[in-house]
């Protein structure tokens, strides 16, 4: 059985997190601190104001800070992201 979207899905800007040496010039920076950044830069990037963002989705290898169990929601609502949109 085949899944069927019920509605279109966009993908209309993306950045990522930068890599760093262990100990280098990263190192006082949590993954949220990091990951809101790379939130901050998509939407600019893409010219999206943080209320018109219906879902967030956010691939984490290895949770590597003590705030990194719920980086989605964190790094959404930082970034202006309404505290009702779905992570």
């Amino acid at each position: 059985m085949a899944l069927k979207l019920t509605k279109e899905v966009f993908i209309v800007g993306a950045k990522r997190t930068p890599f760093g040496g262990f100990g280098g010039a990263l190192k006082d920076f949590t993954a949220n601190d990091l990951q809101t950044h790379a939130n901050v830069a998509a939407m600019a990037q893409a010219g999206v104001d943080p209320s018109l963002v219906d879902s967030v989705c956010v691939g984490n290898v290895m949770q590597s800070s003590s705030d990194a169990a719920y980086i989605a929601r964190h790094s959404a609502l930082r970034a202006g992201i309404d505290k009702a949109t779905p992570v």
